[in-house]
């Protein structure tokens, strides 16, 4: 039990990290390349389980041709042992349901803003992962080990 509470906690926050770096991506796209949403999302390719996440937006697309309604199926289907909190989703729905409704430089600035609030809430799920993974890990073993001594 341990050890999956210890990995749940390395996947939250590899999904952070693979999230930011695709908030990165989407802001660089608008910037300068100055693509449209559907085709951002199309073409971004990464080998990480993020892009799980984005073949889901994709896919509720071609259902819902509404961008914000595809976004949010999508992060209430990411599955629970990533991890994520309750607010971690929210936050990331936020993005979506706002994400392609202004100009260039709102756009721009959602990306900013998004990014800031998953950075903070990055380094507070790195900060528990530090702390807490070992606890599980121990506490797991630990029962383990007893579980072998009674047993002998």
């Amino acid at each position: 039990m341990g050890f999956v509470i210890s990995h749940r906690l390395y996947l939250r926050v590899s999904f952070l990290q693979q999230y930011v770096r695709f908030i990165e991506y989407v802001e660089t796209e608008i910037r300068y390349a100055h693509k449209i949403l559907e085709n951002i999302i199309n073409n971004y390719e990464n080998d990480s389980d993020f892009v799980k996440f984005i073949h889901m937006v994709k896919q509720n697309l071609t259902y819902d041709r509404n961008f914000s309604k595809a976004w949010e199926k999508a992060v209430y289907k990411i599955p629970s042992s990533f991890g994520l909190t309750i607010q971690d989703k929210k936050t990331i729905c936020e993005f979506g349901a706002t994400l392609g409704t202004t100009d260039v430089m709102g756009q721009i600035s959602l990306c900013k803003l998004n990014k800031s609030l998953i950075n903070s809430i990055l380094e507070v799920a790195k900060e528990e992962k530090n702390k807490k993974s070992k606890l599980y890990f121990m506490l797991s073993s630990s029962f383990g080990i007893c579980i072998t001594i009674i047993l002998l």
